[in-house]
């Protein structure tokens, strides 16, 4: 069995303590050793502990309960709460030490005033919430590392996106991003140009929604493709060719494109060779293209080829953190641009938080600009907002339930709603709580309140 060994009259085991409350038993419960504080919590002192049985003195109601026999019992370290003669309480901890046959030879207690613990608590606490704050910040440094102008990463998925996206950047492999029309694709194509060793390099982006099937076939190919690639495909050489909405290309040309990138030669003009074609392909689409491919309206060739890497982008309605992030930067921005200076109700930024955004960036940027330009108050109220944009959702916390319900669950239910309604528009507790009022620790709280009850 192992365990602590203790000898009779050993120094070198036991160091009386001046600060702590340490009391030594053998195995018959008679107190052998003592610190000089100890008893205080029982109204003795040290010296008249000694020689006393712990089991008289637990019949006395000075030990309530004895730890001795807990630990005799049980053979293992004990802790118990005891109450004093005083009315106070102690946490106790037993340690059993055993002899060389395996018994319990000694216990070894030693006592804090449960007062003194809850100090101690209170403290944990502070410090974890001084955790908790440079956690927070330590997430902001982090979120200002992760920055690309024009896209903003609050949103988690929209970081690994950016992650994704980083990372590839360096391989020069073939890459493809899928997400509806306004939510980044173009600016996360020029992010992973600007980030590749081809950066110094020409970036030709091609619509392949709004450009003809006759143009596209004339400016990328030049017109002479049984003979010589030229084009945009040429200009793009040594550089990145970004194909936008790549899943609307019609199959026909969809070959061809397949075809120059299995290649991977052209002639350039006033040339009679071949070179190698050096082009890093980018492309977009707003569905995934494995449908298109069992329907036969996608190249399944082409798609082996731009489906090396690819990044799926969220529309802001999925984001909430970056619409929240959104509404502010443009807000700023065009205050800036029409030199006035406005600001949104809560109940207009909610109001927006709640929105869909089909058009995500395009359309966001649409209406915030035109609420600054049209509102007449430096406050941007709910009449504010056009027609269209003014919804009513079972979220509003205008609409209550109160059939059936006790007053505490409609307030929980209120206090849930405005939590997370701060907590979309702030990114950090410490905020929400400057917010409302309330203090760091009682958001932290709250919030993983209602938390636990999803």
């Amino acid at each position: 069995m192992t365990g602590f060994f203790l000898h009779p009259n050993s120094k070198e085991e036991i160091i009386d303590s001046y600060d702590e409350d340490i009391i030594v038993t053998n195995h018959a419960g008679i107190i052998v050793k003592a610190s000089q504080i100890s008893g205080r919590y029982y109204g003795i002192r040290a010296e008249d502990l000694l020689g006393k049985s712990v089991y008289d003195l637990e019949k006395r109601g000075i030990f309530s309960p004895a730890i001795t026999p807990l630990v005799l019992l049980q053979k293992k370290k004990v802790v118990v709460i005891q109450a004093t003669p005083s009315g106070r309480k102690a946490l106790i901890t037993g340690v059993p030490f055993f002899n060389e046959s395996g018994e319990v030879e000694f216990v070894l207690s030693y006592s804090y005033e449960v007062a003194e613990l809850l100090v101690i608590q209170e403290y944990m606490k502070e410090l974890e919430n001084e955790m908790s704050l440079a956690k927070e910040e330590l997430s902001l440094l982090r979120k200002e590392n992760l920055t690309i102008d024009g896209l903003t990463m609050e949103n988690r998925t929209t970081r690994i996106a950016y992650e994704t996206a980083r990372n590839a950047a360096a391989l020069d492999v073939s890459v493809i991003f899928y997400g509806e029309q306004g939510t980044g694709k173009t600016t996360m194509a020029k992010f992973i140009h600007n980030e590749s060793k081809r950066k110094n390099g020409p970036f030709i982006e091609i619509d392949c929604e709004t450009m003809p099937e006759a143009m596209f076939e004339r400016e990328l190919f030049g017109g002479e493709f049984e003979q010589r690639v030229t084009g945009l495909l040429t200009l793009a050489h040594e550089g990145t060719l970004y194909l936008k909405g790549i899943d609307k290309l019609s199959v026909h040309l969809q070959g061809k494109v397949a075809n120059v990138l299995k290649e991977r030669r052209f002639t350039p003009i006033n040339a009679t060779t071949f070179s190698p074609l050096d082009v890093r392909l980018i492309s977009s689409a707003e569905n995934a293209l494995t449908e298109s491919i069992a329907d036969k309206k996608f190249h399944q060739d082409l798609y082996y080829m731009l489906h090396i890497v690819p990044i799926h982008l969220k529309p802001l309605r999925e984001r909430k953190e970056d619409l929240s992030a959104l509404i502010s930067i443009y807000l700023s921005q065009f205050s800036i641009t029409h030199t006035t200076t406005k600001k949104l109700s809560d109940d207009v930024f909610n109001q927006l938080l709640l929105l869909d955004w089909h058009g995500n960036h395009s359309e966001l940027k649409n209406v915030i600009e035109r609420l600054v330009v049209q509102s007449t108050s430096p406050i941007i109220t709910a009449k504010d907002l056009p027609p269209e944009y003014r919804k009513k959702t079972d979220d509003d916390l205008s609409i209550i339930h109160l059939e059936g319900r006790t007053l505490p669950s409609i307030l929980d239910d209120v206090e849930m709603k405005v939590l997370r309604d701060a907590q979309e528009r702030y990114r950090t507790t410490t905020e929400i709580a400057k917010f409302l009022g309330i203090s760091q620790p009682s958001v932290v709280r709250k919030l993983k309140k209602y938390t636990d009850i999803e």
